[in-house]
């Protein structure tokens, strides 16, 4: 193959106008077998190819996009030099390791994208599998999945989410046909953007997988688009302390133990299920483990009072063995909370709707209104910043953001007083 020298033509769009126009790319060289080309199309108007060879598979091409002669760059279809170099950098060493494994390349879609996504989600419950399984069956593939990631713009993807807004919710098609849908109704509206942005959460995490695997060249065409605003309502319900005395004077021993373990430590359900007396850990006097949702260690820091509780759990335990048991002797399984806390809070005379879930809600709450910072908070529920905790958290807390204002202002003396 004749060698092509490097080409400086084609990286500033002001020399790239005086190229002829011709059929065949002005190629750039980037290293051996390895060539961006600019194909001029038009008078002011050209676009990016990249073309790989190699001894065993010979020539192979690949559209990148459109260039930046006559519209700004933006990532996707309209490509900069330092993108489309960037773009074709991408493409061959996704070549190359295909060669080496041996692996057949072809397009990359959306539907590839959403497939090695949920193949990587070991980590995640079966209900939060589900849901994601639900958006990409149901929303994303019936529309996007066809579409390559690297040809996916940023209009398909913002006309996408507005479509999914104004689609009924799936009941009304399946499971009650005759439930009224009206879509100009307000609180409907406002239900439905809630539901597509949080589609298109799941979306957004499966085209940035496929990034970080570099099957594409840019996030833009999804990270540039805006979500729908002031549309997610907060479900979060806490009991006030003497509402948590009571609601567990009113749980079977066995129960009881789970609600308390949940309250002192804010842990999901499922963490509690599986919690094992190697958690405990006896140096830091704290509950110590792996978060099933993110697979981030954390530590709970006790009292006391609530190591005294851990450790009565303990008693006559081997490490591996489980903290909390039913009444039975058997695990907490998936479900088994449900029945116990509808029984509880009707013998609390507690009559809103609160899940177990909320238990949780009502560690950190507790802990904010007794004036414990946001940062604090987020550290016990695991979370890696504060942007959760104070969305859900900080509003409860005026006394602490009083006393802290107070306490920092600067004193003046008595000047100008009488």
């Amino acid at each position: 193959m004749a060698r092509t020298s490097a080409n400086p033509r084609i990286v500033n769009r002001t020399v790239r106008a005086k190229l002829e126009k011709r059929a065949d790319p002005h190629w750039h060289l980037i290293a051996e077998g390895q060539h961006l080309g600019y194909r001029k199309t038009g008078e002011m108007q050209g676009s990016w190819v990249a073309r790989y060879y190699t001894r065993e598979h010979g020539r192979r091409y690949q559209a990148l996009g459109m260039a930046d002669d006559t519209a700004p760059a933006n990532g996707t279809h309209v490509l900069s030099f330092q993108q489309a170099l960037e773009a074709c950098q991408v493409w061959f060493a996704t070549l190359a390791r295909a060669d080496n494994a041996g692996v057949k390349i072809g397009p990359y879609k959306v539907k590839d994208a959403a497939h090695d996504w949920l193949q990587n989600q070991n980590g995640c419950s079966k209900a939060s599998l589900q849901t994601s399984q639900g958006h990409i069956d149901n929303h994303i593939l019936p529309t996007l999945g066809d579409i390559e990631v690297a040809r996916l713009t940023r209009q398909q993807v913002e006309q996408w989410l507005h479509h999914v807004a104004t689609k009924p919710p799936l009941w009304t098609t399946f499971k009650n046909a005759k439930a009224k849908f009206d879509p100009t109704d307000p609180e409907i509206k406002r239900q439905r953007r809630d539901t597509a942005n949080r589609v298109f959460n799941t979306l957004s995490a499966l085209l940035t997988h496929a990034y970080k695997n570099e099957k594409v060249a840019s996030k833009a065409a999804w990270e540039t688009v805006p979500k729908f605003e002031n549309v997610a309502v907060a479900k979060n319900e806490y009991l006030t302390l003497e509402e948590a005395k009571r609601f567990m004077a009113c749980c079977p021993q066995d129960f009881r133990d789970l609600v308390q373990a949940a309250l002192i430590t804010g842990c999901r359900y499922g963490e509690l299920c599986s919690l094992k007396v190697s958690a405990y850990d006896a140096s830091l006097k704290s509950i110590s483990l792996i978060q099933a949702k993110t697979g981030k260690p954390k530590h709970i820091f006790l009292t006391k009072e609530e190591t005294a509780f851990f450790k009565k759990r303990m008693k006559g335990k081997s490490k591996n063995d489980f903290m909390l048991l039913r009444e039975d002797g058997e695990p907490w399984g998936n479900s088994n909370q449900r029945e116990r806390m509808k029984d509880a809070l009707k013998a609390a005379k507690i009559k809103r709707h609160v899940r177990f879930h909320d238990l949780r809600h009502t560690f950190a709450t507790l802990l904010v209104m007794n004036g414990t910072s946001i940062q604090l908070v987020a550290n016990q529920l695991g979370h890696s910043g504060t942007r959760i905790a104070e969305k859900h958290y900080a509003h409860y807390s005026p006394s602490y953001v009083a006393a802290t204002i107070r306490e920092n202002k600067p004193d003046y003396g008595s000047v100008g007083t009488r």
